[in-house]
């Protein structure tokens, strides 16, 4: 097809002219405005709605070529804006054919500038956050390939594998800062920053169809691009800093998670102690590490890659009483625990914002003003 102009030009009138629209912009993106087509490319176009409109997309195909148009909300491009969705360069390459105010237009040219923001080197701590957390999605997704490979269902595998793959690359793309097209595996290939042997272990991935041997390849894929995002983590996010900085404000709520323990304990409520004993472990032992290595650990990271020896600081060990199911035992290693805690933190100057009476209360809230 050699002129697509006057499709483009029926479709937006119909969106515009439909009862119950309300249309704030009509843009076009991909290979048509990238400059790079191919015989069977398709014409992409989306609409963002205003307010309380009717959703409606037309999809068609006019000799052989397919036109898409469908809304696109604000709250997904602001997602683009953020890197936290793989069509993020649609912000950075589009041509507008239609916004209903110059406050409308000027909206959407700021979300493609947020985009180039976070292109920018000092934004590098930000969006290696972002490719962890990105990451941390592959997990469900992990479980139900497992599920497939059990039945050995092929196709099921594949659909699995290929959405975990999407998944890996939109990350790695977030963490070199780059907004490219992840469905190309040559530009992939060509970030600056990928795992060791992720070349072969991609290709791997891609040549599998084999349940078991597909089962195999994503498992390596995945380990290889978490120690990838373990390395860049210690790198990027990164930082000096001392234990009033981590730890102010912390002992109100660090005693809460022992008080919680000690109720627990009286109850006998195994389910609550554990909830509560494993928070205080992880925040104590994630607040330690931080001081003593400078990494600023996340829900991507495990207990085991920030845990700290706390017996060695002088803390009365508590696991082995949960373990050994001793209720008594534990009580009163809490009241032990938190004794030390209080050492623990005025030896290291961290106030405890701990107050006997209101009026020891009322005393500091005056000193801080």
């Amino acid at each position: 097809m050699h002129d697509i102009q006057p499709i483009i030009e029926t479709l937006k009138s119909a969106i515009l002219h439909k009862p119950g629209n309300e249309v704030d912009l009509i843009f076009q993106y991909g290979s048509r405005i990238k400059g790079t087509t191919h015989k069977f490319s398709d014409v992409d176009l989306s609409y963002t709605p205003g307010p309380g409109s009717t959703l409606h997309s037309i999809t068609v195909m006019v000799e052989d070529t397919l036109f898409d148009l469908y809304p696109m909300h604000w709250s997904h491009l602001e997602r683009m804006a953020e890197f936290r969705d793989v069509s993020s360069s649609v912000l950075l390459q589009n041509r507008v054919l239609y916004s209903r105010n110059e406050e409308v237009l000027a909206r959407f040219e700021t979300l493609g500038e947020q985009l180039r923001a976070l292109q920018r080197p000092e934004a590098k701590p930000e969006m290696v956050s972002r490719a962890l957390e990105i990451f941390q999605s592959t997990g469900y997704e992990f479980y139900v390939l497992q599920l497939q490979a059990g039945v050995q269902h092929q196709a099921g595998c594949m659909k699995q594998t290929q959405s975990i793959f999407s998944t890996v690359l939109h990350c790695l793309a977030v963490c070199n800062q780059a907004c490219i097209d992840t469905r190309k595996i040559d530009q992939v290939l060509a970030l600056p920053r990928l795992p060791a042997g992720f070349a072969e272990s991609a290709q791997r991935l891609i040549a599998a169809c084999d349940p078991d041997e597909l089962l195999s390849a994503t498992r390596i894929l995945l380990r290889t691009t978490r120690e990838f995002l373990l390395a860049e983590q210690r790198q990027f996010l990164c930082s000096e800093t001392n234990f009033l900085t981590v730890f102010d404000s912390s002992y109100p709520e660090l005693k809460r998670d022992l008080q919680a323990v000690t109720l627990a304990c009286e109850q006998r409520d195994l389910f609550s102690l554990k909830g509560s004993l494993l928070s205080l472990l992880h925040e104590l032992s994630c607040g330690v590490a931080e001081v003593t290595t400078g990494v600023s650990y996340l829900d991507f990271n495990g207990l085991s890659e920030y845990e700290q020896n706390l017996v060695d600081l002088g803390f009365p060990a508590l696991l082995p009483y949960l373990s050994a199911g001793d209720f008594e035992g534990l009580y009163q290693q809490c009241l032990a625990f938190d004794i030390r805690l209080r050492e623990f933190l005025m030896e290291r100057e961290v106030p405890l914002n701990s107050f006997a009476t209101l009026d020891d209360l009322q005393e500091h809230l005056a000193s801080l003003t």
